[in-house]
């Protein structure tokens, strides 16, 4: 109750309201928005002026509004801002939610990282294969040494070189243990935007904070990269889930809702560029990655940003998400992103070595699909902070996930490369159901997540080949029953092969490494049934040998030895 006359102390009044207009701007900083600032969703063909315009006085204040970026142009997603001393902010989304030309209208919530603090460091990858060496219990890990036995990453058995998009705060693009995507369509640094993506130099990437390809370093997204997909059997460092598979590093996560909706939607536009033009332009992402999230976050708060998920896996993208490091029932308390109910998004919490779920992680019945080992992960850092190191948290739990839903798009059975091109949504959903289906039940887990277990990729791996009826690892070369057989196997100076069953006309064969690239291709139309290839000059390892008509294709693994 003011005690004092403005008309004798209008100076002190003054001086007090500018006080007043600064902790406004200070305690802004503790709300859980960006003050001012809104996401709409607007209508196809629909006028952005038009909508400014219209949204330029409310209830007689000017409020300033204006159009600040498109976050996202191909689901013409806007941020726009406006003044919060002229009008009342929730006045101002009820406004612009009730504008017919607008079809989703949000605040631009604050974004908060995943991960927690360690308090041990692990001198081994106890989440790929547990011996007990930690302390823990042998046998609570992934599996990953068994699934490597079927496939490692890298390649679709159509020959498609697999993506795995990591949306967080910056990567180390030197780092010798991670294999980064590269744009290649784009010229890095000349200002022009080449590839006409809607993108200005993204050769490495996007930057979604400040609009460029210019991507930072950061300990944490390239710790989350390597968990996913570090370089395996390569003689040094850590392996990741996949060993071959390319990162592609969106910076999205800068504590606002709106980067992460840019980060979202360049992983999604290069998606579907890919699509839209059979491989020619943009990137094959399956899968996608998001370590952080908003406590507590009611998704009827945040529409647009769950609504990403769904926008994503029409295009084939399914998408890891970490839950809360709290001991928090998620189907009661809520979260973001994890409580959001998009089928294309996977939510993961942390399980120890033990194989017990945290204590610091949180878990929901219907919210929280599998659990992944999450505590003590040993990864890489960025080279300037020694290369390696361990962290812990649901951070660490979600690359696990969208690492082995990479590695199972590397199966070598060509139903499932063949329906994925055809649809890339429902096979997704397949996917999905494969990983929840294959986990390890786990008491903790049980009733306490959608899969009641800890997520298992040999399992999975397993599933998936069922189900498309093929043969995996190196043996199915052997297979009198397939399109190709390629022997011995593994072979030193030449390989034989042999076609069963295919059409030569306009036949294609090729040999690509593990990394994808393309180093024997030999046109067989007028070849004979069966012939040799010279593979003397190749180094030893894996290899993929495909055959290709106008119809279809068929890929066979085989391995290059010294005599």
């Amino acid at each position: 109750m003011r005690t004092i006359s403005e008309k004798l102390f209008f100076p002190l009044l003054l001086a007090i309201g500018f006080l007043l207009l600064r902790n406004v701007n200070i305690s802004a900083q503790d709300r859980d928005h960006v003050p001012g600032d809104i996401l709409v969703m607007i209508q196809k063909g629909a006028d952005i002026n038009k909508i400014l315009k219209s949204s330029s006085f409310l209830n007689g204040a000017a409020t300033e509004i204006s159009a600040e970026q498109n976050l996202s142009q191909r689901l013409n997603i806007w941020q726009f801002h406006f003044n919060i001393y002229s009008v009342n902010e929730d006045e101002m989304l009820r406004s612009l939610t009730e504008d017919p030309e607008v079809l989703i209208a949000q605040f631009n919530h604050y974004v908060e990282d995943r991960n927690m603090p360690d308090d041990t460091l692990f001198p081994q990858q106890w989440n790929m294969l547990n011996i007990g060496q930690t302390g823990g219990t042998s046998g609570s890990d992934v599996r990953a040494t068994s699934a490597w036995d079927l496939a490692t990453g890298g390649v679709t058995a159509s020959g498609d070189t697999i993506v795995i998009a990591i949306i967080d705060q910056g990567y180390d693009l030197t780092h010798p243990d991670l294999h980064y995507w590269k744009n290649y369509k784009e010229i890095p640094g000349d200002e022009i935007d080449n590839d006409n993506n809607g993108y200005t130099d993204d050769y490495d990437g996007w930057n979604a904070i400040d609009g460029t390809g210019n991507i930072p370093s950061d300990p944490h997204g390239t710790h989350v990269s390597g968990i996913a997909g570090a370089r395996g059997n390569n003689l040094i460092g850590v392996t990741g889930v996949n060993w071959n598979v390319q990162i592609m590093p969106v910076k999205g996560n800068s504590g606002i809702e709106s980067i992460v909706i840019e980060g979202y939607g360049y992983a999604l536009e290069m998606r579907a560029l890919f699509n839209s033009t059979n491989g020619s332009e943009g990137a094959f992402v399956v899968s996608a990655n998001s370590s952080f999230g908003i406590d507590y976050g009611q998704p009827s708060a945040y529409p647009l940003w769950c609504a990403m998920y769904d926008s994503m896996g029409k295009y084939g993208i399914l998408h890891a998400t970490a839950t809360a490091n709290a001991n928090s029932n998620i189907d009661v308390v809520g979260d973001m992103p994890t409580a959001c109910p998009s089928d294309y998004m996977i939510s993961v919490t942390n399980t120890t070595s033990a194989d017990k779920k945290n204590t610091s992680a949180a878990y929901g019945a219907n919210t929280i699909d599998l659990g992944a080992p999450g505590t003590g992960i040993l990864s890489t850092f960025p080279v300037t902070q020694g290369s390696y190191g361990s962290l812990s948290g649901c951070s660490m739990s979600s690359p696990h996930v969208a690492g082995a839903v990479a590695l199972l798009f590397s199966l070598p059975c060509i139903g499932l490369a063949n329906d994925y091109k055809n649809d890339p949504a429902g096979t997704a959903l397949r996917i999905k159901g494969f990983i929840l289906d294959g986990v390890d039940t786990i008491p903790d887990l049980t009733g306490n997540t959608v899969s009641g277990g800890r997520l298992n990729v040999y399992n999975s791996m397993q599933l998936a080949a069922q189900y498309y009826n093929c043969i995996v690892g190196v043996e199915e070369a052997n297979a009198a029953d397939e399109l190709i057989i390629a022997f011995p196997n593994p072979a030193t100076d030449v390989l034989k092969v042999m076609i069963n069953h295919f059409r030569h006309s306009n036949a294609i064969l090729s040999v690509r490494n593990i990394l994808g690239e393309t180093l024997i291709t030999k046109d067989i139309s007028t070849s004979d049934h069966e012939f040799s290839l010279d593979i003397s000059g190749l180094e030893n390892g894996l290899y993929f040998l495909s055959v290709k008509n106008d119809s279809i294709s068929n890929v066979v693994t085989w391995i290059k030895v010294d005599k």
